[in-house]
């Protein structure tokens, strides 16, 4: 009983950084109906430039606040200089499925060139690496602190969907692109708006991985599996839908692993995808994908 509970604390904490990861490949591709394969290299790029920052002997608050803005930065470019020329020449999804493809495998390789390809942890004070014990499972104050950074970005980005007015364009070029230009609202200053936040949202969730884990540049795929499958598990739109199957996703790796290798991993969050689309299709909420 107590390794079940072990794992499945470990399972809430990884679940936490999925739920991030999921959220923001969610709001870009819920958006712009656009699936952002880039993604997970600028997810990948972040945690490595974290980690660059830090090595450098700067204070850990540039680290995080330099990444996230070269996140937001390689997001919006993407947009900016690939995606919105290829619309404007009426360029299928498919045709932009493969341009993002290939920005991935090139910012993928940029990276191993700058780093190679060994795994790199962001160093964190010993304090918070120190185990503590609750009710006989073990945790750090990292893996809490992990969980409330996650939880807190949760809240703030569902009210700022909910209540805001950007918030608001947002969902509105979501549900419907062609009332959303009728109504006054520029379409291609949403999306960049959409790409840079989703970036920004890719860029925590790496530093936090980093610090926690690691990161090397195989990473950014399991991101972006990651982050694909919490949308369809969740719903694509649904964001709190999106956030609970990523916390889905850590768990049930976690307690998978209990009777299976490690390495299944992927295999256990593949199973889960399966089991929703036969048993489950509107998504974890109910809410059906548009």
């Amino acid at each position: 009983m107590m390794l079940f509970l072990q794992l499945l604390v470990n399972g809430i904490i990884a679940g936490s950084v999925y739920a991030l990861i999921g959220l923001g490949f969610g709001i870009i591709y819920s958006t712009t109906r656009t699936f952002h394969f880039a993604h997970g290299a600028v997810y990948s790029i972040s945690g490595y430039m974290a980690y660059q920052i830090v090595f450098w002997n700067l204070p850990f608050w540039l680290a995080v606040g330099l990444s996230i803005a070269l996140a937001v930065f390689l997001g919006t470019a993407i947009e900016w200089l690939i995606y919105r020329p290829l619309r404007k020449i009426g360029a299928t999804g498919m045709e932009i499925l493969i341009s993002s493809m290939g920005v991935f495998i090139l910012l993928q390789n940029l990276s191993i060139i700058v780093w190679r390809s060994d795994p790199r942890v962001l160093p964190v004070a010993e304090v918070l690496q120190k185990g503590i014990s609750i009710g006989g499972v073990w945790t750090t104050l990292l893996q809490l602190l992990i969980v409330f950074v996650s939880l807190v970005l949760w809240a703030v980005l569902l009210l700022f969907i909910k209540r805001t007015k950007v918030g608001k364009a947002i969902r509105a070029l979501e549900n419907d692109p062609e009332m959303t230009e009728i109504v006054g609202i520029e379409p291609d200053r949403i999306r960049l708006i959409v790409y840079g936040l989703g970036s920004s949202l890719a860029a925590v969730s790496a530093i936090l991985m980093t610090v926690d884990v690691g990161i090397d540049p195989h990473s950014g795929m399991m991101a972006l599996l990651i982050g694909v499958i919490a949308v369809i598990v969740g719903g694509a739109g649904n964001y709190a839908g999106t956030a609970l199957a990523g916390l889905l996703l850590g768990v049930a790796e976690n307690i998978g692993i209990w009777k299976v290798s490690s390495e299944w991993k992927a295999t256990i969050a593949f199973g889960v995808l399966v089991v929703f689309i036969i048993f489950r299709p509107t998504g974890i909420l109910g809410k059906k994908s548009h």
